[in-house]
């Protein structure tokens, strides 16, 4: 071979390296160009357990996410978010719901546009969806019935109760107080005596608790659908001279506040739901559904019983 043949060999084989240097370039580019885009409420308390593990299990799953966000109750809002990202190609969605009249225009858009769609945190409960759709939360109503067989329990099976429900633009809040009030109607030493929607507000608890103990004084226990709704209670009942643990209070969520109020035992009992669980198979769920891989439909995240003994060591936050 000639010196002339050499040179044009070596810039064959230099060609030829850049070409598959390319190739594996190109190939690799799809896996870290996928986008998930996150529509939820300001991170807060409680979501910003479920912000900040949607964010890390995204980042370390090697994917880009963005997060849009809608105040409690913007359902408009958040149907216009979603028409946005998907028009803007996203390879998936997943939804926090801030309003629970607006889920249905949100499924509807995921569908036409074929763009996998995940439920976090509270979406409406459905027997079935066409599409890519699939739901990541905890059974709310098993939350209720775990919270009054507790309460029940520690009432000797018998006593008046109050429920404080609410949080309109919130399907679990809902579903809470039904699981409530199946194991009251299963129950005949325990009576319902008092319900009130607040609105997941801890000062209007307070406000309709008050009221409770100016005209009924004769409630043991109250069952709250939100950690927030019982510390209000609470506060009531210390204002009304009624010391703590003289009326069983019940909380849902085992916030920051909530644990600290059992820890003072001004609370008997709460429910932890794994917001970090839940956002992390939130992320597993869209990969594979952007895979066109089999997911559950729903795939419940567990509710978990917590009363004051356990919460300086099991949920201490």
């Amino acid at each position: 071979m000639g010196r002339t043949d050499r040179a044009q060999m070596r810039s064959r084989l230099r060609r030829a390296a850049w070409a598959g240097a390319l190739a594996v370039i190109v190939c690799a580019k799809p896996a870290s160009a996928t986008t998930i885009a996150v529509l939820m409420t300001p991170p807060a308390a409680l979501t910003r357990l479920l912000h900040d593990s949607l964010k890390e299990h995204a980042v370390a799953r090697g994917i880009t996410v963005h997060f849009d966000y809608a105040p409690e109750g913007a359902g408009a809002q958040q149907i216009a978010q979603a028409r946005r990202v998907i028009a803007e190609k996203v390879d998936a969605l997943v939804v926090s719901p801030v309003d629970s009249s607006a889920w249905a225009a949100i499924i509807r858009l995921a569908q036409e546009a074929d763009v996998p769609l995940v439920a976090v945190n509270g979406a409406p409960r459905s027997a079935w969806f066409a599409g890519r759709v699939a739901f990541v939360q905890p059974d709310d109503l098993v939350a209720g019935r775990l919270q009054m067989r507790k309460l029940g329990q520690m009432l000797d099976g018998r006593g008046r109760v109050g429920i404080l429900a609410g949080c309109t633009s919130h399907p679990g809040s809902t579903l809470r107080a039904e699981g409530v009030k199946e194991v009251l109607a299963e129950s005949p030493g325990l009576r319902l005596v008092a319900e009130a929607a607040v609105d997941c507000d801890r000062s209007a608890a307070r406000a309709a608790v008050a009221d409770w103990l100016a005209r009924k004084p004769a409630i043991d226990a109250i069952a709250a659908v939100t950690d927030e709704m019982a510390i209000g209670a609470a506060e009531a009942a210390e204002a009304a001279g009624i010391s703590a643990g003289q009326i069983l209070i019940g909380g849902m969520d085992a916030t920051a506040a909530g644990m600290q109020a059992m820890q003072d035992k001004r609370l008997a009992v709460t429910i932890h739901q794994d917001a970090s669980l839940q956002g992390r198979r939130a992320i597993d769920d869209a990969l594979a559904l952007i895979r066109h891989e089999p997911v559950p439909q729903f795939d419940w995240v567990p509710s978990e019983l917590v009363t004051d003994r356990m919460s300086t060591t099991h949920f201490s936050r």
